[in-house]
């Protein structure tokens, strides 16, 4: 909900023109007022510094803007109210939007603000924003920004805009942009403060009549982050650190050329409270449409063969697996269990325990097992990783981007699909997380654990010792071709600051500030699932699918996110398998095939809602925890949605949800296709998300007929 909204003003007298036809009289009126045209000597300068700029080329002009605009847009949006509640505007208002890649309050698409979309009775209300819009789209500010830039001629008829709300825990991960006509990105900042807000260390200048400071400082976070193209190629996948930071000042617009594979930037996570408000205006301009000047027709077979070179230069590069070198384990030997001791509890050891994990993942696929290492170990592991946190986290604000390299530790990217640091050497700070990494993990005593558990036999390995920055870290929605074979997961939980009692209110709000992991169900029959790994990839199979359709999708308008389809499949909860003190839950394979059903307690902390479409058809939505999912590694567009999505009533949600853990041993039997992705922690989080997390190639014991031995068959 908006940090401050005020109550709305009274109706206006009901003899005046309707509000459509005096705000299109004002539009001329008030355009010289609403724009400051700066001098040739101004504009030269401006273009000058547009094509200096690194990593690529962006101007950060102040005062292009009237103030007295301004000003009376942020009062106007205290009236704005939350969309669809009792006392907003019909048709009108903030949304709550968060997804894998952002956290954000919106308005509506500003191209909205007409007669044809909403009532007369809204438009009253809202002539400072429709102003806004109309001195934004109008042909003195296109011209100005063509002359900065150096672009080609941009569409006046084409507005795509929308007023966003940055509070605490907003935050964009990284992205480039790259969507349909758009040309220019843009965002005018209009930061503020309540008059009674604590002092700041910044100076923040009142509003003309004194209802507002404006201003912001630095360290609340909030800025637009530019991250170059990785290895200082023309286009390709982004690096894991920002190169520059434009800092939120108060009328200040931003703009830059859309470059698909390298206009990537982000928002640093908001990290102050205090009713304070990064508000802005963002939005694209785009090329002309047919019937304007300087329209030319898409070359579809061009932009096909763009799309395609980008997904393989942009595509992530994929781990490959260690195969093991020896047959597949019969069962645990004495030695097995031997080592195992020294890092495994003594009860997930015993015969009658292994049985039983063995027949409840055989059940439900998938089990997570509470207090899995041996209580020396857990309070070492515990130990170690709270000391470099204490040490890496002095304060509360947003750390810096190399924080925790070196020692063993390096930075995974690119930041187009992931981000966090993986331990890949020598830790002197985290021995006792290496040991269990690099030692436990790849061991052939826990394979032939691996085998007993889960009746599978495991015949090559991946994994990473991962390390997710609060304030920094994330990883996007992420699978493998559906033509593949299964893969069990495993994921060790070694998060300190998660260490709380099973069903206690600290376990409730472990959830609040993101890291937890997710599973997806895997696309439709005939898709492939690196169109979600790649932007580029998705764009282009749409594009493909039109051309053999011969139509076009429908366009509406949607949050300025380009929404990805999500695809029908069963709701389910996470199942949280407690070995002394089982859970009564629904159990889920990540194949989202249901194999019992128990009830279900509401009141546990990690529910999963079934996916409907939203309520103005603007296509499906899922959510986990209250939270609204819609996955994209890339920037969503009202433009490109495709609005005739069909969803069906029920079967529709996540497979399995975790959040973060200390000391919990997470099995998932995966099926192909299946995506998983970690939210983006956020900077208010107690700590980092530490994590073991493994994937293995797996093969089936079976038995031979008329014989005892076993034998492998590809799962």
């Amino acid at each position: 909900m908006p940090a401050a909204v005020r109550p709305r003003p009274s109706s206006p007298s009901a003899d005046k023109p309707p509000a459509h036809k005096r705000a299109k009289a004002d539009a001329t009126t008030n355009l010289h007022e609403s724009i400051n045209l700066p001098t040739p000597q101004q504009v030269h300068a401006y273009r000058e510094g547009y094509n200096q700029a690194t990593p690529y080329k962006y101007a950060a002009i102040e005062g292009l803007l009237s103030d007295d605009l301004l000003e009376a847009v942020v009062e106007e949006s205290w009236t704005y109210g939350i969309r669809g509640e009792e006392g907003g505007h019909p048709g009108w208002g903030w949304e709550q939007k968060e997804t894998d890649i952002y956290s954000i309050q919106q308005t509506p698409d500003l191209s909205s603000l007409d007669p044809a979309h909403l009532p007369d009775e809204t438009l009253e209300a809202l002539p400072m924003t429709t102003r806004l819009k109309n001195a934004l789209y109008s042909e003195e500010f296109r011209n100005l920004v063509r002359e900065v830039t150096g672009c080609g001629p941009l569409s006046g008829k084409k507005t795509d805009l929308s007023a966003g709300l940055y509070t605490t825990g907003s935050h964009l991960l990284l992205h480039d942009d790259s969507i349909s006509t758009r040309l220019i990105s843009y965002i005018l900042y209009l930061p503020n403060s309540p008059l009674d807000a604590p002092k700041a260390d910044v100076e923040l200048t009142p509003s003309a009549d004194g209802k507002f400071l404006k201003g912001w400082d630095p360290k609340w976070g909030g800025s637009l982050e530019l991250f170059p193209v990785e290895n200082g190629e023309e286009v390709g996948p982004p690096g894991t650190k920002r190169v520059a930071k434009v800092d939120v000042k108060w009328g200040q617009i931003v703009f830059f050329e859309v470059q698909p594979g390298r206009s990537y930037h982000s928002v640093e996570e908001v990290i102050i409270d205090e009713g304070r408000q990064r508000m802005g205006v963002s939005g694209w301009f785009h090329r002309p449409t047919k019937g304007e000047d300087g329209y030319e027709p898409l070359d579809r077979e061009k932009l096909k063969a763009e799309l395609s070179s980008l997904a393989q230069i942009t595509a992530a590069p994929t781990i490959p697996f260690t195969p093991y070198t020896s047959e597949p384990p019969v069962g645990l030997k004495p030695s097995d269990l031997t080592f195992l001791a020294d890092f495994i509890a003594p009860s997930y050891l015993t015969v009658p325990t292994l049985e039983k994990l063995s027949g409840q993942f055989a059940e439900a696929s998938e089990i997570v097992l509470h207090n899995f290492l041996a209580p020396a170990v857990a309070a070492k592991l515990k130990a170690e990783t709270e000391s470099v946190d204490k040490r890496d986290y002095p304060n509360d604000l947003i750390p810096a981007q190399d924080l925790g390299e070196g020692d063993g530790w390096v930075i995974q990217g690119p930041a187009s699909k992931h981000r966090y640091l993986n331990l890949t050497g020598n830790s002197t700070s985290t021995p006792v997380f290496q040991s269990i990494h690099q030692v436990l993990f790849p061991s052939e005593a826990f394979r032939a654990w691996l085998s007993v558990v889960s009746s599978l036999a495991p015949l090559g390995r991946r994994t990473e010792g991962r390390r997710f920055r609060k304030g920094l870290d994330y990883t996007l929605a992420n699978g493998e071709d559906g033509k593949g074979d299964a893969r069990l997961d495993v994921s060790f939980g070694a998060t300190w600051w998660a260490d709380v009692p099973s069903g206690s209110d600290e376990e409730e709000t472990l959830v609040d500030h993101g890291g937890w992991e997710c599973y997806l169900a895997a696309p439709d029959e005939g898709e492939d699932p690196a169109v979600y790994q790649s932007s580029h990839a998705k764009k282009l199979a749409k594009l493909e699918a039109e051309d053999n359709k011969g139509v076009r999708p429908i366009e509406s308008v949607a949050p300025n996110q380009e929404k990805k389809d999500l695809h029908p499949v069963e709701a389910s909860t996470a199942v949280t398998e407690h070995i002394d003190e089982p859970h009564p839950v629904e159990a889920v394979t990540a194949s989202g095939k249901t194999h019992h059903a128990h009830h279900h307690d509401k009141s546990k902390p990690h529910p999963v809602e079934a996916a409907t479409a939203d309520k103005d058809g603007q296509g499906p939505s899922i959510s986990i925890n209250g939270t609204e999912l819609e996955f994209d590694p890339d920037q969503f567009s009202p433009s490109d949605f495709d609005s005739d999505s069909e969803m069906g009533d029920d079967d529709d949600g996540p497979l399995l949800t975790q959040p973060v853990s200390f000391n919990k041993l997470l099995l998932v039997l995966r099926d192909p296709g299946v995506m998983k992705f970690t939210k983006y922690l956020s900077a208010r989080a107690k700590g980092s998300r530490w994590d073991i997390s493994g994937e293995w190639e797996v093969g089936v014991m079976e038995e031979a007929e008329g014989e005892g031995e076993k034998e492998e068959d590809m799962a």
